[in-house]
């Protein structure tokens, strides 16, 4: 046909490779795109091919992030051509997060929702709030790669199926894939909220270009997400990182999970405040028990002291199993800084193989509140394969 556009699959493949590791890494030099696998005038070809029709756009790197001379100019995928939703669906509320392409933060929002709310419902509202978002920020809906949404519980790799321990009752049982695509769109992203929130920290956070992490996520439950080599790692069922059921007391509590003495049921922001209303006469959320220790209270120091060891005791087991190069702690526990890394770490020492290394070093994340719904949009922006940015040759 006159006139038409011949297009080459294999000069398009190569352009997708290229925007595919930029969703990753965010703005790089030329250099660093030969990780592609093209030679380097293969990706100079492409490169600029991009940035002639706006796909990539030039970034000056700021001064001080090089050596000497003048700042070198890095390629980063144009913003304005696509967004991406996260959201973590909590009890009592839900956090939004809208980034674009770039990896730009460019809306964010906070809903109130009640925990016992249909998942279908909570979907409806999902859907609502992210073209809300949308049009606020002045993109199309076509414009949207996807939308990834965070639950606090397990869910199975084969079917989909939310785990019995997830601390969202309603979602239980639920195919929480296959129920959102159906409410939302086909281009949906259903994980736990560690798994997620780990990839948050290794995009934008404290364990960015990290390839071996692993994210402690303390909220209503103790979740673990583990990034090994680079990706999410959530076992064949989906339960990887259930460090809130490692067993701590053989003898101690029932869990809701059924099992006995589980880490959740001694070192939880719950279990902290059941501990510390025998002492107090009143519960007190978590955050006032931070509060308290930080201003020398000796029944919170304790309290906190001791959830910082049974965690420790617990991830003594996890580095003897994974190896991990960080451990990050995130979450409502993360606040209480060393007054709960300290015995963390010690407890941690003293039960760890050290196979003649130190161990690993535990930090706290540098994304706070917003970790998991970030998490979540990162997922869609990480993910060429499942959420494709359509790049098409023109030339």
């Amino acid at each position: 046909m006159p006139g038409a556009v011949t297009r080459s699959p294999l000069r398009e493949s190569n352009r997708a490779r290229i925007v595919n590791v930029l969703r990753v890494d965010g703005p790089s030099s030329r250099g660093s795109l030969l990780k592609t696998g093209l030679s380097r005038s293969t990706v100079a070809l492409a490169v600029d091919a991009l940035l002639r029709e706006g796909v990539l756009v030039e970034v000056e790197q700021p001064r001080g992030s090089h050596s000497t001379g003048r700042p070198p100019v890095h390629v980063g995928l144009n913003g304005a051509r696509a967004a991406a939703a996260g959201v973590e669906i909590c009890h009592g509320h839900m956090r939004f997060q809208l980034c674009n392409l770039a990896q730009d933060l460019i809306a964010d929002r906070i809903v109130e929702i009640d925990p016992s709310t249909p998942p279908g419902d909570t979907l409806r509202v999902i859907r609502e709030q992210v073209h809300d978002l949308l049009d606020g920020a002045g993109y199309a809906i076509e414009s949207l790669l996807g939308v990834g949404i965070t639950l606090p519980g397990p869910i199975q790799r084969r079917s989909g199926v939310v785990g019995r321990a997830c601390t969202l009752k309603p979602w239980i049982g639920v195919p929480a894939a296959t129920l959102a695509a159906s409410v939302i769109g086909p281009r949906v992203l259903v994980d736990n909220d560690a798994n997620l929130a780990a990839l948050a920290e290794v995009t934008w956070g404290a364990a960015r270009a990290a390839e071996d992490v692993a994210y402690v996520y303390t909220a209503a439950g103790i979740g673990v997400g583990l990034v090994l080599d680079g990706h999410i790692y959530a076992g064949s069922n989906g339960t990887a990182g259930e460090l809130g059921h490692t067993t701590i007391d053989e003898n101690g509590l029932i869990c809701e999970c059924g099992g006995r003495g589980c880490l959740n049921t001694v070192a939880n922001a719950e279990a902290i405040s059941t501990q510390l209303a025998r002492t107090l006469g009143q519960r007190l959320p978590v955050h006032q028990v931070i509060a308290l220790a930080e201003e020398g209270d000796v029944a919170c120091r304790r309290a906190l002291a001791d959830a910082g060891r049974h965690i420790g005791t617990a991830l003594a087991n996890l580095y003897n199993l994974l190896d991990p190069e960080l451990i990050v702690l995130g979450g409502n526990l993360a606040r209480a800084g060393q007054l709960i890394l300290e015995p963390l770490r010690e407890s941690m020492a003293r039960r760890a193989i050290h196979a003649g290394e130190a161990v690993p070093p535990v930090i706290v994340g540098s994304l706070h509140d917003e970790v998991a719904a970030l998490g979540a949009a990162a997922g869609v922006l990480r993910d060429g394969d499942r959420f494709p940015l359509v790049v098409t040759d023109t030339s």
